[in-house]
């Protein structure tokens, strides 16, 4: 098996910044298959566009635009990507940092795919950073890293506490996010009646099903605008019925339209 060193990907790197003790590249994979590989330190991915599947001994997981993915040190994995290519920022910490954490019983050596709005919110602002590259970047990577990590040990604590039946019904969302099924088949995908659904899913992860689907599609508006999509193309692939339903939500949700956004 091919293990990588630090900064060290499959892909073509578009551009590679170290910022503080941080190693950062911004990496274009257009080949469909990555095979079985390891990575001699814990790294972070954020996915800036595109999606792929990734292959874990454990399992599958389909990383979307906007994740936040960690490997630890080690990992074996293998990734699928789709026809259209995907371009990744990949985040190796600062080794004396790490340490730190550990020192405190904290760590980033959990393998994880995070998909909030408060994740790809922390993804975006690295990627700015990324392309900011000034005097105050190394701090403010560091600042938004301990962010991740408070963000990274509430979602555990959440998911601990949740059965599996829910983190799986959570995950399916996640994953359908522009088209969800309905609470009703939700329920029955899961196993449990839609009513005991609302009430655990309200519980553990603080909303409705539904207001977690506006927050992951209002997200990932923000990002497509960002990236300067066509407002057009942003609602069909966000989910919303049509432009006006795109901008009645995304004022509601933020104070604005997606057009005074981008014009801001």
């Amino acid at each position: 098996m091919t293990n990588l060193a630090r900064n060290e990907f499959f892909g073509a790197r578009v551009a590679s910044r170290q910022i503080g003790g941080f190693a950062m590249s911004l990496t274009r994979y257009s080949s469909p298959v990555i095979p079985w590989h390891g990575h001699e330190e814990a790294y972070l991915t954020f996915v800036v566009s595109g999606r792929y599947r990734e292959r874990l001994r454990t399992g599958v997981r389909d990383c979307l635009s906007r994740a936040l993915v960690l490997h630890p040190a080690g990992e074996r994995h293998a990734d699928e990507f789709a026809s259209r290519a995907a371009v990744c920022l990949n985040l190796h910490f600062d080794r004396s940092w790490l340490r730190s954490l550990a020192t405190r019983g904290d760590s980033f050596e959990r393998s994880a795919m995070l998909f909030t709005p408060t994740t790809s919110a922390i993804g975006a602002r690295l990627a700015r950073e990324f392309r900011r590259n000034d005097d105050l970047s190394p701090i403010a990577v560091e600042g938004l890293l301990l962010e991740l990590f408070a963000e990274t040990a509430r979602s555990s604590a959440a998911g601990s506490r949740a059965p599996a039946w829910l983190r799986n019904a959570h995950a399916l969302v996640v994953a359908r996010f522009p088209h969800p099924p309905t609470l009703a088949s939700l329920a029955t995908e899961v196993g449990v009646h839609p009513t005991h659904l609302a009430r655990a899913f309200r519980q553990h992860y603080g909303m409705t099903v539904g207001d977690f689907v506006r927050d992951l599609r209002v997200a990932f508006a923000r990002e497509r605008i960002a990236a300067g999509a066509p407002l057009a193309e942003i609602a069909l692939e966000a989910g919303f019925s049509d432009q006006s339903h795109f901008t009645r939500v995304f004022r509601l949700a933020t104070g604005t339209t997606p057009s005074e956004l981008r014009r801001g």
